[in-house]
């Protein structure tokens, strides 16, 4: 099917060679319209684990986006399909999808006897209208028309005056010739009557936002002009890509160091019995294992006496249980009930034996924290090396808390950068997921979601892409208290009515309470974190020997932490030899570009901060489309008047 292969590096392929993405290739726009599955690393994933975060965060953007009109209903867990992509090695003996020539229409460009010429518009595919054969030369038009209220594309001649009728002589669809000034200038453009020769601008009608085929609405807002945009990469399909760092509980991890299926099944448990909560991550919160030590019911239960005394823990002393322990007996009950259940056991009855209605109302009542799967993978990052690093598995990450060649006084320097801590997480899994797509500005509010959707008729189904991949990265960890006491300086800009005391030694407390349930605050430290991320990256070639685009980053404004990691599946250590060796020139380079930007002071003043000379990442690096930034936020500014580097 296609007459050229076209090969993209592992590490940006979901950037540019998923479904739908557009790419330029020998002076032609293509789009990928199929990728393979590799059924085994499909196998491979815990697809139950998966599946209810990602269509949580989609369900999300549709509702965002249904408040414009938009027509998409949200999806059920169990309608998401996951799928892995298939990546290959040797382009002659496999390929890992298709792509097609896309927009589908061109002019023709067969030279006429006056030294012109033809410039006929014609769909490729059809007969050409001019009666110029197939073979003669032609020039794809790359230029489509695109709206930017609801996302809607179409080729020019539906919403154009291209083959219209003439408003000179009348004649019927005769606007067939195109012709412009500049080809990349679509303002240039005029259409040319093939019977009178009549000129005329080429005109774009409005979008209703209705799609007639489909009978679906993209958008109850006014009308509004189509305009022409040129196919490239990026310039319409921006990739929605989430990407979670799949750290393994000891559990999870046979003697030879391989995952077994224990965290499958435990997920697949989990949905089975709680099949209204949003995903397990909420299992691992503070408030959850409170609510179970004060459920005294559930302690007496005698399968719980029982499943206690089997795992060694003393019921008497459950307050000083560590939370591995804790973890592992809800995990075990949860485990052990489904499994009764499975093989044939009344539900009812197990689920009053082992406490699992207790469970659910424990986690119910969690509803209210704001707490998601990246907020646990935060956790797990941030928590430190354990004798776990002794096992000999490559799926258990090796994390280091100390530099080799540490500056002077590592305490004071670190008080120097704000940090508590910075600690670099080698040989961990991420799982890369591409949810769906944006259209357009990756500014707007709210953005144009879409979802991709794969097979057909019956069949088809909502999709996300999945690829996984063993990499490192270094976390870097703020210091709670100095940001509480930036906040209460910056509490003008940020909530004139934060109350922030230090007195009580509280710092870790206090900022979780903040960070949960006020959004203000949690913007503010979301800019913080994520500016912070954005310097370091910018001045990470020098050192990593890493380009910008092979480089990713996290932000976890629960815990006041950001993660940059490689995004390449070929880990060259670029990362650990930097914090091992060059970690104190690196954020003496990362202060210095906060400070002054080349830009300034139109960057700082009338860009908020930020802007491509200091900031800005390609935006398949960014965690959020170059948005929620400003340098302000770490040296002082107009906005924020206290830095947190000041």
């Amino acid at each position: 099917m296609n007459k050229f292969e076209h090969s993209i590096p592992e590490s940006s392929a979901f950037f540019q060679g998923h479904v739908d993405q557009y790419f330029s290739k020998s002076k032609m726009s293509y789009q990928v319209f199929l990728n393979f599955e590799d059924r085994i690393q499909t196998d491979n994933i815990n697809i139950p684990k998966f599946r209810p975060i990602f269509c949580r965060i989609i369900n999300k953007f549709i509702a965002l986006r249904s408040r414009d009109g938009w027509e998409q209903h949200q999806i059920l867990s169990d309608q998401l399909k996951l799928q892995a992509v298939k990546f290959v090695d040797d382009l002659e003996e496999e390929i890992s999808g298709y792509y097609r020539i896309e927009p589908r229409t061109a002019i023709c460009r067969k030279k006429l006897p006056n030294n012109q010429y033809c410039n006929h518009y014609f769909e490729l595919g059809k007969p050409r209208g001019c009666g110029h054969n197939d073979i003669d030369p032609f020039k794809q038009i790359t230029f489509v028309a695109y709206c930017d209220e609801c996302g809607r594309t179409a080729p020019l001649h539906s919403m154009t005056n291209l083959r219209n009728d003439c408003p000179g002589c009348h004649a019927d669809r005769s606007l067939n010739i195109l012709l412009w000034d500049k080809s990349d200038s679509i303002s240039t453009y005029k259409v040319k009557c093939t019977q009178c020769g009549h000129e005329t601008k080429l005109n774009f009608i409005y979008c209703d936002h209705y799609i007639r085929t489909s009978e679906r609405t993209l958008s109850t807002k006014p009308r509004r002009h189509f305009k022409g945009v040129a196919i490239r990469a990026s310039t319409i399909i921006h990739p929605y890509v989430h990407s979670i760092p799949d750290i393994p509980s000891r559990e999870e991890i046979d003697n030879s160091g391989r995952r077994n299926t224990q965290g499958r099944i435990f997920s697949e448990s989990f949905h089975a019995l709680f099949p209204n909560l949003e995903g397990e991550h909420h299992l691992f919160l503070p408030e959850f294992k409170a609510n179970m030590i004060n459920t005294e019911e559930f302690w007496v239960l005698a399968r719980i006496i029982a499943s206690c005394e089997d795992l060694n823990l003393e019921v008497q002393i459950k307050n000083q249980w560590s939370q591995i322990q804790f973890i592992n007996l809800i995990k075990t009950i949860i485990k052990t009930a489904n499994h009764f259940i499975d093989a044939g056991g009344d539900s009812a009855a197990v689920i009053a034996r082992f406490g699992i209605n207790l469970i659910e109302r424990a986690l119910t009542d969690t509803n209210d924290v704001d707490f998601d799967e990246n907020d646990l993978q935060g956790i797990y990052l941030g928590m430190h090396p354990s004798g776990e690093q002794n096992i000999d598995s490559p799926l258990l990450p090796r994390k280091q808390l100390t530099p080799n060649l540490k500056p002077n006084d590592y305490s004071q320097f670190l008080k120097r950068f704000g940090l508590k801590e910075i600690m670099h997480v080698a040989n961990f899994n991420m799982v890369q997921a591409v949810l769906g797509t944006i259209k357009g500005s990756t500014r707007r509010d709210p953005l144009l979601f879409e979802l991709i959707f794969t097979g057909s008729g019956d069949s088809r189904r909502p999709t996300t892409f999945l690829r996984e991949f063993l990499t490192e990265g270094i976390l870097f960890h703020l210091d709670y208290g100095k940001i509480l006491e930036w906040a209460e300086a910056n509490k003008m800009h940020i909530d004139e009515s934060l109350q922030i005391n230090l007195d009580d030694n509280n710092e870790e407390i206090l900022y979780r309470s903040l960070i949960t349930y006020n959004n203000k605050f949690k913007d503010a430290v979301y800019t913080l974190l994520h500016t912070y991320s954005h310097m370091l990256i910018q001045q990470s070639t020098i050192n990593t020997g890493l380009d910008i685009q092979s480089l990713a980053e996290i932000i976890y404004p629960k815990t006041g932490s950001f993660f940059i990691y490689s995004t390449s599946s070929i880990n060259i250590g670029g990362l650990e030899n930097t914090y091992h060796y060059h970690l104190e020139d690196w954020l003496n380079r990362t202060v210095d570009l906060a400070s002054d930007c080349p830009q300034d002071p139109a960057c700082m003043i009338h860009e908020g901060g930020s802007c491509n000379a200091c900031s800005y990442l390609p935006e398949f690096v960014c965690a959020n489309f170059n948005q929620n930034l400003d340098r302000s936020a770490l040296i002082g500014g107009p906005r924020y008047t206290r830095g947190y580097l000041s």
